[in-house]
């Protein structure tokens, strides 16, 4: 009424402007737009002739389109924005789709390939253990020596073999554990045992510290004798001559801790953190040895399929160390406890 008797713009442009705010405070537009059009009719409906009431419903309407602009266009860029990220997302899924089917048959590949290496491999170790044992005549200490030789680059390569095909199979979250109470003692000494040679060739002292009562753990046995034996091969290989290797296993609460500690190059404190990646090398690593850089990464998945973690400490010049724990037996801790198992 006052825009009509007295041309006050200001007064309606106000109403509108309260309006948006309202908006912006979470008010619906439907519900401003109804009080809008509410107070309008009243105008009109006090309106003194149609000319009149024309030049309102058009004043009206113009400014009405012009507070709901913003809106319109917040409305059709929202639209316009889920359209274009729906088919961003239809293309990302179809790459990832693409990546997925790339990956499992680089997978495949690699598992036919690794399999198929092994049966040489077999046959090869096995004729090298003939010929050692003088099944096809004497040998000489040169001849004996090279067969040697040959033999353990033979067992290296069987054990990349054998790295691969366990790193497929956990990283296709299909390894086939078989968890049972495991006697620790036993288990640490016969891998012990195994280097005991390997040490000896290399003038290293292997030890093993432990409790006369160490408790059992609940573990695939091949599984976690895989670990140890890739640590102390590892150890043995940046080993010093003169230099020692203990493996060492203590009782804690409800676990079994087992520790590898060598006094060899040691590790650089930047690589510690990459030392579980998968194919990783440390620059040191790579200039004395052939490998995969499977091996630590291989020792992680198996760690972390039975609840675990593994980790390093080591510092250079001075030696590393490997720690991880197992879980005893629920019987162990019930006897721990002082209760009848």
């Amino acid at each position: 009424m006052h825009y009509l008797t007295e041309g006050g713009e200001p007064d309606l442009e106000l109403a509108y402007e309260l309006g948006r705010q309202a908006i912006d405070r979470g008010v619906s537009v439907i519900q401003v737009v109804d009080v809008h059009y509410a107070a309008l009719s009243d105008v009109l409906a006090g309106a003194l002739t149609a000319e009149e009431s024309a030049v309102i419903a058009q004043r009206a309407g113009n400014l009405l389109k012009e507070a709901l602009a913003p809106f319109e266009m917040t409305h059709r860029g929202y639209g316009e924005t889920i359209t274009l990220l729906r088919t961003q997302n239809e293309k990302l899924e179809r790459l990832l789709q693409e990546r997925s089917e790339l990956l499992q048959q680089r997978e495949d590949f690699m598992m036919v390939v690794t399999h198929d290496l092994k049966t040489p491999i077999i046959a090869a170790d096995r004729c090298l253990d003939l010929m050692i044992d003088g099944d096809f005549g004497p040998l000489n200490a040169e001849q004996s020596e090279v067969l040697s030789t040959m033999k353990e680059s033979n067992h290296r390569m069987f054990t990349m073999v054998k790295n691969l095909l366990e790193v497929y199979r956990y990283d296709q979250s299909t390894p086939i554990l078989c968890i049972k109470e495991i006697d620790s003692r036993s288990l640490i000494t016969s891998v012990i045992n195994t280097f005991a040679l390997a040490a000896q060739t290399r003038d290293i002292e292997l030890h093993t510290a432990m409790p006369e009562s160490l408790d059992p753990v609940l573990a695939d046995e091949g599984a976690i004798q895989h670990v140890l034996t890739n640590l102390i091969d590892n150890a043995i290989k940046f080993t010093p001559k003169g230099g020692v290797i203990t493996l060492s296993a203590r009782n804690s609460d409800t676990n079994v801790i087992l520790e590898v500690r060598d006094t060899g190059s040691g590790i650089s404190q930047e690589d510690i953190p990459k030392l579980f990646q998968r194919f990783f090398q440390s620059a040191a690593g790579r200039k004395q040895y052939t490998g995969t850089g499977l091996g630590l990464y291989l020792c992680q998945q198996i760690m972390r399929a039975h609840g675990g973690e593994i980790r390093c400490e080591s510092q250079p010049g001075i030696g590393t160390t490997f720690v991880f724990s197992l879980a005893t037996s629920p019987n162990q801790q019930k006897n721990d406890r002082g209760e009848t198992a």
